[in-house]
């Protein structure tokens, strides 16, 4: 299993069940049969294809008898009463934000969301909080030479995040992994370009887009890691 998926399937406590959003080949699912997960497995995609994909896979592995597969957006089929995990993994952090959205039942400080965007990480952030979820947790794992957030989140709690961090993740959290400073300094080089692109365009800024790129740079500077300065910024 790819180490983006092994993160997850780390996270995923023991409890009443877990249901994998996408699952397209189960390969979440059925790694957690075979390693002795006691819940409930349930396993949902919008195609038939890849559900059908995913069963194959899951009967190969003889592990076809303990997931229960939904055909379904998102988590619309999901039973609340039959899982205790969420687990949406492999989209865009609007597409997260909007399977969150439509499934109120998960504003319940019982179920542990665990997500990983692909991309657009700073919009699943921004309404996590603005949704009054506390993140409990942040990790970066690297998988074929890409690095990808990976969000613990209850409902219920409060979450404090700089502008900057919506993008690199929580800097109390990450500060000491070791994978930190390499988004901080994809960041920093995104903010800074972003910053000198808007000031040689002499637009003003009536939209505020320069002062607030500018306060991310600054934000960004003030967390710079302790033990080296940025490298080709």
């Amino acid at each position: 299993m790819r180490k983006r998926l092994e993160c997850i399937a780390s996270k995923i406590p023991d409890g009443v069940g877990m249901i994998d959003v996408g699952t397209d080949h189960a390969y979440l699912p059925v790694a957690m049969a075979l390693r002795g997960y006691r819940g409930n497995l349930l396993a949902s995609d919008i195609g038939e294809g890849p559900l059908a994909v995913a069963r194959r896979h899951a009967e190969d592995a003889e592990a076809g008898e303990r997931i229960r597969f939904l055909r379904c957006d998102g988590l619309d089929l999901c039973p609340p009463a039959d899982v205790d995990c969420i687990v949406i993994a492999g989209m865009g952090g609007d597409t997260i934000t909007g399977i969150l959205d439509r499934a109120e039942f998960c504003m319940d400080a019982r179920y542990l969301l665990i997500l990983q965007p692909m991309t657009r990480a700073e919009v699943l952030r921004y309404w996590l909080v603005y949704n009054e979820f506390a993140i409990v947790e942040e990790d970066i794992v690297e998988d074929g030479g890409i690095l990808y957030p990976v969000l613990c989140a209850r409902f219920g709690g409060k979450t404090r995040l700089k502008d900057a961090e919506l993008y690199t993740g929580s800097f109390a959290m990450l500060k000491e992994h070791p994978l930190f400073q390499r988004i901080w300094e994809i960041q920093t080089r995104r903010f800074h370009k972003m910053y000198d692109a808007l000031k040689r365009s002499g637009a003003g800024d009536e939209d505020g887009r320069l002062a607030l790129c500018g306060q991310i740079c600054r934000e960004l500077e003030e967390m710079m890691p302790y033990d080296e300065s940025p490298r080709n910024l």
